[in-house]
């Protein structure tokens, strides 16, 4: 590692999570991910790729300022009478301040156990200081596109070239119609960094996709002007 490199590392957050959680599972991958939110960065924690994904297509939106990873539990009561505790596996915290908390399960798993019928006795229980809303997400809330273009911004975003993103942007200003990646690349000059540059402009909402679907050279797009 260069000075350079040396002077500009910043130590993420350490991940927050309350309750501890097994690394050895036959069932499912698990592990640790940094996440950059705006001008921090935070390790958290996932315990399946149905997570990770989830947690990825969050952290894509540009007013993500927070992620807590498995927050304090919510004690909550059943019909029955049953006392119970849910921990979600992400609270999310938008930069307007609005707070998310968001239970992740597979389709399958929410079917069988009637999850969703359990979120709502969640919701009621729920403290007003802990969050302004419950989401519950599944893989039926993205595409497979979608989580790849996710994942791959994740990994862009390490390194963001924001000089080559403005000209790429520009470029398509000065454009008469919709063109493609391909072409804006070549018309800004820009090389192997007009790629990386335009995707992170389209995710960033800065050029517009007119493409459903993965972002590649085809995808067609727009610039994004203000309104």
């Amino acid at each position: 590692m260069n000075e350079q490199r040396r002077k500009s590392f910043v130590e993420p957050h350490p991940s927050r999570s309350t309750r501890k959680i097994s690394w050895r599972s036959r069932a499912s991958c698990r592990g640790t991910i940094v996440l950059r939110l705006q001008e921090r960065q935070q390790i958290v924690v996932y315990e399946s790729l149905l997570e990770l994904m989830c947690v990825l297509m969050i952290c894509s939106r540009n007013d993500v300022v927070d992620v807590w990873d498995q927050p304090s539990p919510v004690p909550y009561s059943l019909p029955d009478g049953s006392q119970h505790e849910h921990t979600f596996d992400y609270h999310v915290t938008l930069s307007d301040q609005l707070r998310y908390a968001v239970a992740i399960k597979p389709v399958a798993q929410i079917e069988k156990y009637g999850f969703d019928l359990t979120l709502g006795y969640i919701r009621a229980a729920l403290p007003g200081q802990f969050a302004d809303e419950v989401i519950l997400m599944s893989e039926a809330d993205f595409t497979r596109a979608q989580a790849i273009n996710a994942q791959r911004y994740h990994e862009f975003s390490k390194n963001l070239d924001e000089e080559a993103e403005r000209k790429i942007v520009r470029t398509a200003i000065c454009q008469s119609r919709p063109t493609t990646l391909a072409s804006l690349i070549d018309l800004s000059g820009l090389g192997r960094r007009g790629f990386r540059a335009g995707f992170c402009a389209i995710i960033q909402g800065r050029l517009n996709a007119l493409t459903v679907g993965k972002i590649g050279l085809q995808t067609v797009v727009s610039p994004e002007l203000p309104v």
